[in-house]
């Protein structure tokens, strides 16, 4: 049993890793609205979707505002770091979001599913029926085998490699807008130089006087951040892979769906990497008074086993190994909702694994696209 958890260990590790670093590579066309010249999503007359109603007493995002919409200002970025992996001290019981409409909680818990595992205990809720199997069952395995993980992700996204760029259009500037368009990407790099003084060389910036090593951002809202090419159709900045362009702020929360299944991939250097898939998931942040910072920003949603299994090769656990086997194993007592919301139900298996992790974003200026490294796989 020992080592069967230290095999999990290994390959949790490198999941986790994914909340650093990333990029992505599959294309939604219904995501995909035309640029008016200035580079400025054009606005559209569709109606708002209605928005996921509010559950008494579970965590869901804030409703969509009714106030009427106002004059945009101009593109505004924030940029994520300072990732929280580690939710010890009961701290993953306040991240994320109730994902299955229920308040899974003793002396007889009402869940959406059971483990694949049946002599496995069905995974509690945190408060107000947050989800989060990921925070406070499967972290704590990665935090006995690296403890510094959260440590050493913190530093590359500080340094500008692979923090979460949130690109938000359409915005009115103020607390409430009932639409706006936000795009979800993630750093090639970032920096306090000025634009025109740096280039890349290969997947480096440096500069170009010298081509020393570029300088690392000051996070003072001033820097300037290049996105990964491959989070982008054909790499081209006018189509992004992660956009929502039904997008909302609702009392200083900028509130964006993801799409389904939309392909982000993660690296750990340049041999191991992760491809994470997300079903009913979300990205929000709450804004500062002044707009200048996000904190906490959440990323929450449904992480299913098949897809945690398929992404194995990336991050060397080959098919057909014992580890990989192990793992399996490991997986079916973890699983604690449905891939799909609404196909629970009594004697159904769970399938997914819930998952909520925060950052703290600061105001930041878009450069445009940077190159990127393709996932490796050492199983080849």
């Amino acid at each position: 049993m020992r080592q069967g958890k230290r095999s999990f260990s290994t390959w949790a590790l490198v999941l986790t890793v994914a909340i650093g670093a990333v990029g992505c590579r599959v294309f939604d066309p219904s995501l995909v609205e035309p640029l008016d010249a200035s580079g400025v999503d054009a606005p559209t007359q569709d109606a708002p979707s209605a928005d996921r109603p509010n559950m008494s007493g579970l965590r869901k995002v804030p409703p969509r505002p009714t106030s009427n919409d106002g004059p945009d200002i101009e593109a505004t970025t924030y940029v994520l770091r300072d990732v929280v992996l580690n939710q010890d001290a009961d701290r993953w019981r306040d991240i994320g979001l109730d994902l299955d409409d229920l308040f899974t909680r003793p002396p007889v818990p009402e869940v959406e599913c059971m483990p694949p595992n049946e002599s496995a205990d069905p995974e509690l809720d945190g408060n107000e029926g947050v989800d989060n199997a990921f925070g406070n069952r499967l972290f704590p395995i990665v935090r006995l085998a690296r403890p510094d993980i959260e440590r050493n992700s913190r530093i590359n996204q500080a340094a500008g490699l692979g923090a979460i760029l949130l690109h938000v259009t359409r915005w009115n500037g103020e607390r409430n807008d009932p639409r706006v368009t936000v795009v979800l990407s993630q750093s090639a790099a970032g920096t306090s130089a000025d634009p025109a003084s740096v280039r890349f060389e290969g997947t480096d910036l440096v500069n170009v006087s010298d081509g020393a090593p570029a300088p690392p951002p000051a996070w003072d809202g001033t820097d300037h951040w290049w996105a990964r090419d491959d989070t982008f159709f054909m790499r081209m900045e006018a189509r992004p892979l992660i956009r929502d362009d039904n997008a909302y702020v609702s009392n200083g929360t900028v509130v964006m769906r993801l799409p389904d299944r939309v392909e982000i991939l993660f690296f750990e250097g340049r041999t191991h990497g992760v491809r994470v898939r997300l079903t009913d998931a979300y990205a929000f942040g709450v804004l500062s008074d002044d707009l200048s910072e996000m904190h906490p920003a959440t990323v929450a949603g449904r992480w299913s086993i098949i897809d945690l299994l398929d992404t194995g090769d990336n991050i060397g656990l080959c098919s057909g190994t014992s580890e990989r086997r192990l793992v399996e194993t490991q997986l079916d007592t973890i699983a604690d909702v449905r891939s799909v919301p609404g196909t629970g139900g009594v004697g159904v298996t769970c399938d997914a694994i819930s998952l909520g992790v925060q950052f703290s974003g600061k105001r930041a200026r878009w450069a445009g696209l940077g190159p990127s490294l393709p996932l490796p796989n050492p199983c080849e």
